[in-house]
């Protein structure tokens, strides 16, 4: 009984570890780009993107399926940062930073049991990562949309947060659904024409908070 009541305990630390280290772990754009204080955590980016997520679904009329699907990769798309940090992109190669990602990655899963979970992540990792499916998609642009809703708020509600402080970031935004020509997907079915849409509909709101 002592070894099973271990057992189960070591499973729930194995799982639950690295998302812990994403509450301790604060958004470094925040921190160094503008010096704020009790700064928005990895794991709170998290959190608002499910909520984002929650929102959209309800708008879109997702099935339960989909909205799961949507939720976990939200919730791991950031998870490989509790080993290598929040490594802003001017810092480092996309190439290198996405390497130390998929080792680090690795790493978290190694610990994971049963083998079945460990496998689905590993999946939804790469899915995330090859950025060509829907859901992988609907994730990045929500990361961003996260991103700079964040900021908005910290203009509205932090004092001495002023215009010049959060540009950047809304510039960042602006950058990526203006150079990424992988935002749509490819094949025109009458399911990708309508994900194309709705994909469309979440860059226009990310324009509309960057503008």
């Amino acid at each position: 009984m002592v070894r099973t009541t271990k057992s189960k305990k070591e499973s729930i630390s194995d799982f639950t570890e690295h998302f812990y280290k994403l509450k301790e772990l604060c958004r470094t754009g925040w921190k160094e780009k503008m010096e704020i204080e009790n700064a928005e955590s990895v794991a709170s980016h998290t959190l608002l993107m499910i909520v984002l997520v929650f929102f959209l679904s309800e708008k879109y009329r997702y099935s339960y399926k989909k909205k799961v699907r949507l939720i976990e990769m939200a919730l791991i798309h950031d998870l490989a940062e509790s080993i290598i940090g929040d490594i802003t992109p001017e810092t480092m190669n996309e190439n290198k930073k996405r390497k130390l990602e998929n080792d680090a990655f690795c790493k978290i899963t190694e610990k994971m049991s049963p083998k079945i979970l460990k496998k689905k992540y590993l999946e939804l990792w790469h899915e995330y990562q090859t950025n060509k499916s829907f859901e992988s998609k609907f994730i990045h642009l929500i990361d961003k949309l996260e991103m700079v809703v964040q900021a908005k708020y910290y203009l509205d509600n932090r004092k001495e947060v002023k215009d010049e402080m959060v540009r950047p970031f809304f510039h960042s935004g602006m950058s990526y659904i203006s150079h990424r020509p992988n935002l749509q997907l490819l094949k025109t079915s009458k399911k990708n024409i309508q994900h194309n849409k709705q994909l469309k509909d979440i860059k226009e709101i990310l324009e509309c908070f960057c503008n």
